[in-house]
């Protein structure tokens, strides 16, 4: 997928440069807002980065192994699926940690604490983190419920119609929901599965082109100290890249829920653990066993250590 453009130097040199042009897949939102601040503020030097948006992590990981793209960002969730399936791929760098996922219900629903939806109908979109945050919780409070499959556009409205009686969904779809239910809106926080937002890079890209790699992930440590410096910054280029989709007052209203401290981490491996072997237990992967070692081999941490070895936290 990386090209490489040859362009004159000057018009009086006939000495030609090379410059990379790589593209990444993701899902503008305040997730990862290294990539977008990286992209307002032309963070990355010597190197072209085109933006593919997806609706989810999941599919610009497909998008990615497709050949469609050099780098995906996601949950962590498709990149544990990936692994157990042998796909080629490694994960370079968290972006960002979300510690405030919630059920988000109705009026019409009591929400104290997950036991109150026993018996209940509950929006997911099966597969996904969101998935394995609501078995996460359902499974803690030891509570059954029924799981309507529907896709995170269509979770605001499900709940709205009250085809079912609560949704577990991506963060960017919160302040959706508060909008739409207005004082109907009800929420109920479960801290305890906090979501790892990744980079992830194809393998031939690693391979073959590790200069384009370093160059990518320079961009997005100069993002990441932006963003530590200057948050509000960070937030209106966020707007811009989104053209306006993700306004300022609710970024800056959800931004304490996030970590933005790009890293590869020992909890991050933990939790890849746990669900491989959620997924196995769910029969959707057989014959593979959900290891420390099977995911750790898929963590790439050498371009990440050679520009900030402190924020590599690995066994």
């Amino acid at each position: 997928m990386i090209r490489f453009i040859a362009t004159c130097a000057t018009l009086l040199l006939s000495s030609v440069v090379a410059h990379a042009q790589v593209t990444v897949a993701w899902t503008p939102s305040a997730e990862a807002p290294q990539i977008a601040v990286a992209l307002d503020q032309k963070l990355w030097t010597g190197l072209e980065v085109k933006s593919v948006s997806f609706p989810t992590g999941r599919e610009a990981l497909e998008a990615m192994l497709g050949g469609q793209a050099d780098f995906a960002a996601a949950a962590e969730l498709p990149a544990v699926v990936g692994a157990m399936r042998g796909q080629k791929f490694k994960v370079l760098a968290i972006l960002s940690r979300y510690k405030a996922n919630r059920i988000i219900a109705t009026t019409k629903q009591e929400l104290r604490s997950v036991a109150d939806l026993a018996g209940r109908k509950v929006g997911s979109t099966v597969g996904t983190n969101s998935d394995f945050a609501l078995a996460w919780e359902l499974k803690k409070a030891g509570v059954k419920v029924e799981v309507v499959n529907v896709s995170p556009p269509d979770s605001v409205p499900a709940l709205s119609r009250g085809d079912v009686d609560a949704i577990v969904t991506f963060p960017s779809f919160t302040e959706r929901a508060r909008n739409v239910l207005g004082d109907r809106y009800r929420e109920l926080l479960t801290p305890g599965y906090v979501t790892h937002l990744i980079l992830m890079v194809s393998t031939e890209a690693l391979e073959k082109h590790p200069q384009a790699v370093a160059s990518f992930m320079a961009g997005l440590m100069k993002a990441d100290a932006a963003i530590a410096a200057d948050p509000a910054a960070a937030q209106q280029s966020i707007v811009r890249v989104t053209g306006g989709v993700l306004k300022a007052e609710a970024l800056k209203a959800s931004w304490p829920d996030y970590d933005y401290r790009t890293g590869l981490d020992a909890p991050l491996l933990s939790l890849m653990v746990e669900e491989g072997q959620w997924v196995k237990e769910r029969g959707l992967i057989k014959n593979v066993e959900p290891t420390e070692a099977l995911f750790r081999s898929f963590l790439a941490d050498a371009p990440l250590k050679a520009l900030a070895p402190d924020r590599i936290k690995l066994p």
